[in-house]
């Protein structure tokens, strides 16, 4: 057991990781829960001890890994046991960065099966952790309680976070795969995401400010983060309905359900619900009754490209 394989095991979760942005968990997951047995065999090889931090990290997110595209693909209990493994490898060798990004997607799983204040729980206890990480992974779980807030409703504490998030620098030197992602493109996504859902909840004067935030987002998001993409442009579609511009919503709802569709992913169809119920309040519209029946007839990918 030497670093050589601790360094084949990163690099097969990296190339797995890259096809979940790009594809869905759906393109990943089947891997990463077929690696996992001769992965965990390698804690009890002979020389495990000489590597034993780098090595219980490479388990741990490889775990993590199974966990996200368990929940990307509808398996929530699959995800939370494959996080429960990933914080137990991740604590016993005290990572702290990496102990943050499992709470922060476990909240995510209890914040899309709707159990906000669970979901809230969880990401303060990942922003503990963080507090001994980075400022980027505070970040990342202050943006994600600022989106539980907003869906609770509670505006003013959800805006106090969400403030503490534009600007944060990433740091020095490379990140950790498992937080790279947290880059300025999804800084300006989850602000318009929790912009949307203040709209939603509270006042749609947040449409505003969540408009310029998605488009950024947008922009910023090249076709390695194809699913983050289709979730900004399902928020700004939201946005236009929300405004009325309901010819522009239905417009871009169109288009990105056409986006979801190449993606495999069940989460997709689950983030289209708002926009289709937005759609459905403006059913004297034709093209938004032609919206929201497409996305009732809605089926992710089976696959993904090679």
């Amino acid at each position: 057991m030497t670093a050589a394989d601790v360094a084949e095991l990163e690099a097969f979760t990296s190339g797995l990781r890259a096809l979940d942005y790009r594809y869905g968990g759906g393109r990943s997951r089947a891997a990463a829960v077929a690696r996992l047995p001769s992965a965990v065999a390698l804690l009890d090889l002979p020389g495990a001890g000489e590597v034993v931090v780098p090595l219980h990290t490479a388990v741990a997110d490889l775990h993590n890994l199974a966990g996200w595209a368990s929940f990307d693909t509808g398996l929530d209990d699959a995800a939370l046991r494959h996080f429960t493994t990933a914080l137990r490898l991740a604590a016993s060798v005290g990572n702290a960065s990496l102990t943050a990004n499992v709470y922060y997607r476990m909240g995510r799983v209890r914040l899309h099966g709707g159990a906000t204040a669970r979901a809230l729980a969880e990401f303060q206890l990942g922003e503990r952790a963080a507090r001994t990480s980075s400022a980027l992974e505070v970040a990342l779980l202050n943006a994600n309680q600022a989106w539980a807030l907003a869906r609770l409703g509670a505006e003013h504490d959800a805006v106090a976070l969400l403030a503490r998030v534009g600007g944060t620098p990433a740091g020095d030197g490379p990140l950790p795969g498992w937080v790279a992602f947290f880059t300025a493109a999804d800084r300006a996504a989850i602000t318009g995401v929790v912009r949307t859902e203040l709209a939603q909840t509270v006042d749609p004067r947040h449409v505003a400010l969540a408009v310029p935030a998605l488009e950024e987002a947008v922009d910023g998001f090249g076709p390695d983060m194809a699913r983050s993409r289709a979730f900004s442009l399902i928020s700004l579609a939201t946005c236009y309905l929300l405004d009325d511009q309901v010819d522009a919503g239905v417009a871009l709802g169109e288009q990105v359900v056409t986006l979801c569709g190449q993606l495999v992913s069940t989460r997709t169809a689950d983030r289209l619900r708002p926009l289709r119920n937005e759609a459905a309040r403006r059913k004297a519209h034709p093209g938004a009754r032609a919206l929201v029946e497409r996305i009732r007839a809605f089926q992710p990918a089976r696959d993904g490209p090679p």
